[in-house]
């Protein structure tokens, strides 16, 4: 009698826990554009975007995360200067292909290329130079991750 009294004591929990689960049926058919180091690094004192070092002559390679559904298609999109950069184009870094990247077709990520320059040394000063998602007519940036931010010493 004891052992019937726990079975449905079981039985009883079971169908409470599982009578609360709700329909999780995806509801957002939307995209975004993001930059995934502004999503993993905690932003820089005074501004809403992460700042990461970086040395001369190096290649900075930031991955853009597609956040929504893939694409059947190739999307083209654009990254431009954002005017909070004190580091200037051609002077303290090249981006590569004018500042567009390619999320390829049923892909989630596409790469930023920036070749950071030799410049004179400066004794004591730093550039930073900041980028900022345009995306396209198709695929808008992330308000929160679309900025993203590199120092370099000279």
């Amino acid at each position: 009698m004891k052992k019937i009294f726990q079975l449905f004591v079981f039985l009883g929990i079971a169908l409470l826990a599982t009578s609360c689960f709700k329909d999780n049926r995806v509801t957002w058919q939307g995209a975004v554009l993001e930059f995934d180091q502004a999503v993993t690094t905690t932003p820089a004192l005074g501004v809403n975007y992460p700042i990461i070092t970086t040395t001369r002559g190096a290649t900075i390679r930031a991955r853009i995360n597609l956040v929504g559904a893939h694409r059947p298609n190739d999307e083209v999109i654009t990254v431009a200067v954002d005017p909070a950069s004190t580091g200037r184009e051609g002077v303290h870094f090249n981006m590569r292909n004018g500042g567009r990247v390619t999320i390829p077709a049923n892909s989630s990520f596409g790469f930023l290329e920036v070749d950071v320059l030799n410049p004179p040394p400066a004794p004591s000063t730093n550039v930073v130079f900041v980028f900022n998602i345009q995306g396209n007519e198709n695929l808008k940036p992330s308000e929160n991750y679309r900025r993203l931010g590199f120092r370099l010493n000279l």
